[in-house]
């Protein structure tokens, strides 16, 4: 009996504390449909091809409210293979006086990214992402936030060196910064981060480091926006970069990332706007180079509240001849919930 009674007592201070939690769910269905066709630069012409899918970041998610210190959230999108979900943000966070502290798996300092592009099917380069943004997925991290200043550790991304070089050393985590200032014509974001390890049967020494800006103003109907980013070996604090080196360098040389995007949005009804927007990045290793680019213009239309259809045009451009251009236009269909 007394087991009963204390079980029975459990059960009601674990359905007293759910009940007390504020459960704000929210989600985005989001399909692309896409006629896209590829070239080969200087080369041959490739076939136009339509591509139907579920973007990767159609999502389900949760923000609760625990109580004035404590919050949390989660969502799963559909980044996995034929769009098995899998967890995009898990996190909980408290709030003490001063600051606040994460715990968890979120965005990190140094994501800087503007643009609203849904780009081409397989592609799913969204919002210009390694086209001179500067944006990492989400990580697991431990971030401390002061106003708008914020501070993440979290572990280095290593994997390409391990699978070239064999087995690393990692000693101290990556440090991720950031800080916007915020005010009423829109915010400026300034960001950086840095990584150290061993790698190679020497144990070389690789370094990584980034800095990146960026500003989003209003001037009335318009928005403009733009983004910044300098960096050395920039895979291993997970910035993402579309040229083929893929901001990964070698023991002996390193790989030095340049690139910026530009855009501007023009609020024409509560129903239309249009969009459009530019992004480039760089990269050498030592006395080689590799570039690309990506452009587009699109049309979102509110049909309804929560229900835009986006018409957009554009390309994906690696630039140099023998590599591969890519012209798409199309529309991704979303419905928020």
């Amino acid at each position: 009996m007394k087991k009963l009674i204390v079980a029975l007592a459990a059960l009601a201070l674990m359905s007293g504390s759910a009940y007390a939690a504020e459960w704000n769910f929210y989600g985005t269905a989001r399909v692309t449909t896409v006629w896209q066709q590829d070239d080969v630069i200087d080369g041959e012409d490739g076939d136009l091809q339509y591509v139907e899918g579920l973007y990767q970041d159609a999502c389900i998610g949760a923000e609760v409210k625990v109580s004035d210190e404590l919050s949390a959230g989660f969502e799963y999108d559909a980044d996995g293979a034929g769009g098995t979900a899998g967890i995009e943000v898990l996190y909980g966070e408290w709030n003490f006086g001063a600051g606040s502290l994460l715990v968890g798996q979120a965005e990190t300092p140094i994501n800087i990214y503007y643009s609203n592009q849904f780009a081409a099917g397989d592609a799913e380069d969204l919002a210009l992402w390694g086209f001179g943004d500067f944006y990492v997925d989400e990580s697991p991290e431990i971030m401390l936030t002061f106003g708008g200043f914020k501070i993440a550790i979290l572990s280095p991304a290593t994997d390409e060196y391990e699978a070239t070089y064999g087995d690393v050393q990692v000693v101290v985590p990556a440090i991720h910064l950031g800080y916007t200032l915020g005010f009423d014509m829109g915010e400026v974001t300034l960001a950086g981060g840095y990584a150290t390890f061993e790698a190679g049967v020497n144990d070389e020494n690789i370094d990584s480091y980034g800095i990146g800006a960026g500003a989003s103003l209003n001037f009335g109907p318009v928005n403009v926006f733009g983004t910044f980013m300098y960096g050395q070996n920039v895979a291993v604090l997970g910035v993402v970069t579309s040229s083929n080196y893929q901001g990964v360098g070698t023991l002996a040389d390193d790989c030095d990332s340049i690139g910026f995007t530009a855009g501007a949005k023009f609020t024409i009804t509560e129903m239309f706007a249009v969009e459009a927007g530019y992004g480039y990045i760089k990269e050498e290793i030592g006395d080689g180079e590799d570039e690309g680019q990506s452009y587009y213009i699109q049309a979102p239309i509110t049909v309804a509240p929560g229900v835009t259809i986006t018409p957009e045009v554009g390309m994906i451009d690696d630039m140099d001849s023998g590599q591969n251009e890519r012209l798409y236009f199309g529309a991704g269909w979303e419905i928020a919930f």
